[in-house]
């Protein structure tokens, strides 16, 4: 059975799920959230989340679960993969673009993405960009995005669901975004991933691959964590579209030239 509840302020969700749960004794308890309500149930065997500082999420969840997990996979099916193949010309680099986020705090500009998409067509012939995020995201930010790019250069999968996503992704060779679920699909999907990290904790929430770059604003996250964030303002903008360029150059030079 699947329990359906509404979150409620002072956290009076957490007593409707213990109404709906106390009365059984499950074989399995797994909790990914650290919460109390795990140690009242009765259960045979119970699997708790434990926090760390500045460990990797990922690691995280080994220790907490008896996980061995480091290698990422993230399976598609033949249809999904031939719709990667048909529309991507294997002749040109793609680079994944994700310029949201679920926490507007930690979005970098639009405009910073749109210009790095400019310096690479100023230096590289076959490059396509390949877009990516939710059909909001779309609404928010794509006009900015493709200002000024050839239309035939730009692959608009915002929208599509995330096994599709997938696929488009393995033919890709790069990934730039901000912290979020899609860079961890970049990450299982393979690409070389450049993070783009502000007032949340690369330690534990960045790329989890040995290649992966993060780049994080020139102030620290002890100084975020100092501050009363705003939640409607990015705290990005130190970032400049030029360091991120510049990353990119390196991995194209090193690796798909």
């Amino acid at each position: 059975n699947i329990i359906v509840f509404q979150k409620r302020k002072l956290n009076l969700h957490w007593f409707d799920i213990f109404k709906k749960t106390c009365r059984t004794k499950w074989n399995i308890v797994v909790d990914f959230r650290s919460s109390a309500i795990s140690h009242l149930l009765r259960n045979n065997k119970k699997y708790i989340f434990k926090k760390h500082q500045n460990i990797h999420h990922i690691e995280q969840l080994n220790s907490s679960f008896g996980f061995n997990c480091s290698n990422l996979f993230i399976p598609i099916n033949d249809e999904e993969k031939n719709k990667a193949d048909n529309d991507l010309d294997t002749s040109f680099k793609h680079i994944v673009i994700f310029p949201g986020g679920n926490w507007p705090p930690k979005v970098w500009s639009a405009d910073n993405f749109n210009e790095i998409m400019r310096l690479l067509l100023d230096k590289y012939n076959k490059i396509k960009f390949i877009l990516v995020g939710s059909l909001q995201e779309k609404n928010k930010f794509y006009n900015k995005l493709i200002k000024g790019i050839q239309e035939d250069l730009i692959i608009d999968l915002f929208g599509y669901d995330l096994t599709l996503t997938s696929a488009y992704m393995q033919k890709s060779n790069i990934f730039i975004g901000n912290d979020s679920g899609l860079m961890h699909l970049a990450v299982a999907n393979k690409l070389r991933v450049i993070s783009l990290f502000g007032p949340t904790n690369d330690k534990i929430y960045g790329p989890y691959g040995s290649d992966d770059i993060v780049i994080r604003t020139k102030e620290s996250l002890d100084h975020f964590q100092s501050l009363k964030i705003d939640e409607n303002k990015s705290y990005m903008n130190s970032i400049k579209p030029e360091t991120v360029f510049q990353t990119c150059e390196k991995i194209i030079d090193d690796n798909f030239n």
